[in-house]
């Protein structure tokens, strides 16, 4: 309950008028202004020191501007130690291995293994020979080679189609089904006056 709430409340309670509130509240106020005054005049608890003006005798503490700057220093083999300056930026750690050239960076970003576990190096060499087996949006045979052949296809797709092999292969039990007779084909009520 918020403290305007509390305050409203107690009036109504005790049936106070809009004075005798405005007294109590301005009671309320000073105590909390004398207790605040002994509490900073107090030795428990630590006052915080103004910070002084001189530069020189103020400690701070290095770091890198950015998570992108912390990660190409770390790509060039650098460290805060090689800096002056409090805030280290990407264009500082450049301009410090432009200065330095006897440190090269290394550019190599490591690669992404896109290769597939589930299936054989022979399987996806063959699979690329094959043209894709789907249709597009305009009626055509797709152009693109059949990288993919979704379990239970006998056929190669492209990645757009592989998602949706079902439509555009045929299963051949489908032919092989007896048709279900349909129970209710010409049903009339008939009613008998």
């Amino acid at each position: 309950m918020a403290l305007d709430a509390k305050f409203n409340a107690f009036k109504l309670k005790h049936e106070l008028d809009d004075e005798a509130m405005a007294e109590m509240l301005s009671i309320f106020n000073d105590s909390f202004i004398e207790l605040a005054h002994k509490l900073l005049q107090s030795n428990d608890i630590p006052v915080p020191k103004e910070k002084t003006k001189n530069t020189k005798q103020t400690i701070t503490a290095k770091k890198f501007a950015t998570k992108i700057a912390a990660e190409y220093a770390a790509e060039n083999e650098l460290t805060l130690d090689n800096f002056d300056k409090e805030k280290v930026t990407k264009k500082d750690i450049d301009e410090y291995l432009k200065s330095n050239k006897t440190s090269t960076p290394k550019k190599s970003i490591p690669k992404l293994d896109t290769t597939v576990s589930e299936k054989p190096a022979s399987s996806s060499k063959d699979s690329t020979k094959e043209r894709c087996c789907g249709i597009t949006k305009s009626g055509e045979p797709c152009n693109k080679p059949g990288t993919e052949k979704p379990e239970g296809s006998s056929k190669c797709f492209c990645f757009r189609h592989a998602m949706d092999w079902k439509i555009y292969e045929v299963s051949s039990d489908s032919d092989l089904e007896p048709e279900e007779p349909e129970i209710f084909r010409d049903l009339a009520i008939v009613t008998e006056e």
